[in-house]
């Protein structure tokens, strides 16, 4: 009897202290993103006392106030937002899943499908938004908008899901007479959904935005447009007080996406990945030398063809496009004429031609050293989120709050704090690039496979080792897909913050175009940055293909 009493104690205790172990740990979760929200609170009251920014920056009690006046306001305009967004939402991340399913055999249609997607991505929304106004009524320019912003996103991480797969397994099915939709569905797609629901968590805060940018650029109701009317009317706590809701809607999109996959698809938590499927695939278009010359000339012209074919078919097709389109030939006799002569933003003349690209090039500027800055600290930070939990813990609802608020409300008052030069847009475009590339790199770091893991703990690795050798070359093939999708959308955000703060670069020069209605302007400026961000998407694509083979 007293031999089985401590016996008896010890099996009541330890589920008792497995407990208090799973509490603790719950506790931690909550205590650090709770002490970053103080932390931000306590700066954003610090802000709100200084000098010039109390003009713009109202303090937390202050907007805490407005928003339970505008309890009431909140409602009928979030469900308009999210609305179109959802729609949005469907509809971009439907079609990118599905033209990834059906392109996945046919690797050279999917590198077309995957040159289109960046063409849309890259469509600047200064330039169609007007254009979507024009054609579409009601809600609908929000509802593209916010398809526009998702799918090449999700196109991305579903090909890099469905390429990332054990070549081993695949071998296996195809020896056993399984056909390339067997691989598909028994190996392929299963291995795919942690990718493909990184993808969908980055394309929800962007969804949000895009329906808001149309509402902000003339729609009738939603949260951009109280926005726009908050504005009007410098009623500051009202307009910060909108953008608090709008990251909270954001960061509710973002989180509760994973808890439903892992809830309905447990087996997903634990995922073991390669890069072989994908190297394989990429082998057996040929080696480089002549003829990969001979596919970067092909891969060219056919991506300039595409273009010119696509904004002749844009021009004849949108209803209502007529009133503001021009086509190709109309754009290029205006540029070719020599005497065409445009006041540029220091007030001297200038030929249209040399205009726009001296415009171009300053916003290339622009993009370039905001997506450096953007990747850098993306990779920094999530190596340190992956070696320290508590990191992912404190910065990840920073980072969803930056992402979340609308460029067009942030991007004044950078220009306020930061001045309107290449610091405040560098800040902007940074924010841009840091979310995709984050999401993405730590979600391929999370899944390296804990043998390996343990296999460099055994033989004595350090961290800086483990990082070096291991995360970094398995993660590669994530990062170079981020950064195919961040290029376009920092270029997107540097013609955005040309337009509000700069007053230069292609953002700034076409903005005052289409209000001169010169749309001769506006479509050649678009043709320059659908060419230049395609050109930098066979750039990062050229080094995939160079990081997979030294892989093999």
């Amino acid at each position: 009897m007293n031999g089985a009493a401590p016996g008896r104690q010890r099996s009541e205790v330890a589920p008792g202290r497995r407990r208090s172990v799973v509490a603790s740990g719950r506790l931690r979760r909550v205590v650090a993103p709770g002490l970053t929200v103080l932390a931000l609170v306590l700066v954003w009251q610090a802000a709100s006392s200084f000098g010039n920014l109390a003009a713009v920056v109202p303090s937390p009690l202050d907007v805490l106030r407005q928003m339970g006046d505008d309890a009431h306001y909140y409602p009928q305009n979030a469900a308009a937002t999210m609305s179109s967004a959802a729609q949005g939402y469907l509809w971009g991340n439907g079609i990118a899943i599905v033209l990834a399913l059906c392109t996945l055999p046919f690797p050279r249609v999917q590198a077309l499908l995957e040159r289109v997607a960046v063409g849309a991505i890259a469509l600047p929304l200064i330039a169609i938004a007007p254009l979507l106004a024009i054609a579409f009524p009601g809600d609908t320019p929000s509802v593209i908008l916010a398809a526009q912003a998702v799918v090449f996103t999700t196109l991305v991480a579903t090909i890099l899901g469905l390429n990332s797969v054990d070549k081993t397994s695949v071998e296996v099915i195809r020896a056993c007479g399984g056909s390339e939709w067997t691989v598909i569905r028994k190996v392929r797609l299963p291995a795919a959904i942690p990718s493909c629901v990184a993808g969908l968590q980055v394309a929800a805060p962007s969804a949000i935005l895009g329906a808001i940018i149309g509402e902000y650029m003339g729609g009738a109701r939603g949260l951009g447009v109280a926005m726009v009317q908050a504005q009007g009317a410098f009623d500051v706590p009202r307009a910060w007080g909108l953008a608090i809701v709008t990251s909270l809607l954001a960061a509710v999109a973002f989180l509760v996406l994973p808890a439903a996959t892992r809830l309905a698809l447990p087996w997903t938590r634990s995922v073991d990945t390669v890069l072989g499927a994908r190297a394989e695939r990429r082998r057996s278009r040929g080696g480089g030398g002549l003829a990969g010359l001979r596919r970067a000339v092909v891969a060219l012209v056919s991506t300039v063809v595409g273009v010119v074919l696509c904004w002749w078919l844009l021009v004849l097709v949108v209803p209502g496009g007529s009133a503001v389109a021009r086509g190709p030939l109309e754009v290029l006799s205006y540029f070719a004429d020599g005497d065409t002569q445009l006041v540029t933003s220091d007030g001297e003349a200038q030929g249209a031609l040399s205009y726009l690209v001296s415009s171009l090039g300053r916003t290339l500027v622009d993009a370039g050293v905001g997506f450096a800055a953007g990747l850098v600290l993306a990779v920094l930070t999530a190596v340190l989120a992956h070696e320290f939990p508590v990191v992912e813990r404190i910065l990840m609802p920073i980072s969803i709050a930056l992402r979340s608020v609308p460029i067009v409300a942030a991007m004044p008052l950078l220009a306020l704090v930061f001045g309107r030069g290449v610091v405040a847009v560098t800040i902007l475009i940074a924010v841009m690039t840091f979310f995709p590339v984050l999401v993405n790199l730590l979600l391929a770091m999370k899944a390296v496979p804990r043998s390996a893991t343990d296999l460099f703990s055994a033989i004595g690795a350090g961290r800086r080792q483990r990082v070096v050798k291991l995360l970094m070359p398995y993660s590669s093939q994530a990062l170079l897909a981020s950064v195919k999708v961040a290029l376009p959308l920092s270029v997107g955000a540097a013609m955005v913050a040309e337009w509000l703060a700069t007053g230069h670069g292609l953002g700034a020069s076409m903005t005052v175009a289409a209000t001169l209605s010169d749309y001769n302007f506006v479509w050649g400026g678009v043709a320059a940055v659908l060419l230049t961000s395609l050109a930098a998407y066979h750039i990062a694509n050229a080094l995939e293909d160079s990081a997979l083979r030294r892989l093999e």
